[in-house]
């Protein structure tokens, strides 16, 4: 008789979600993830801005630079992810009303 498919995922093949994170200083996981408040701020467009915020962030903190340049970049990042979401808002919010 043949053997049906194991359909069920293998733990051991599960991506590690917070590989992401692992090994960077608490600051700089807290500024890395700061900028996705904007999802509670702002819904799908905050969460896009937010979420890209957060990549670029990671992408910061896993580069090469000074720690004081690291974080002024980072804040650099989450004030353009706001204005990022708040010109799409106002720009969306003009063309529906």
């Amino acid at each position: 008789m043949a053997r049906l498919p194991d359909l069920l995922p293998d733990s051991a093949a599960k991506p590690d979600r917070w590989a992401r994170f692992r090994g960077l200083p608490p600051w700089q996981v807290g500024g890395a993830v700061l900028p996705l408040v904007l999802v509670v701020v702002g819904g799908l467009l905050g969460g896009l801005a937010g979420g890209a915020a957060t990549m670029i962030n990671l992408k910061i903190a896993r580069s090469g630079l000074s720690s004081a340049v690291k974080a002024l970049a980072m804040v650099g990042v989450v004030l353009a992810a706001a204005i990022v979401y708040l010109v799409a808002a106002a720009l969306l919010s003009a063309a529906l009303g």
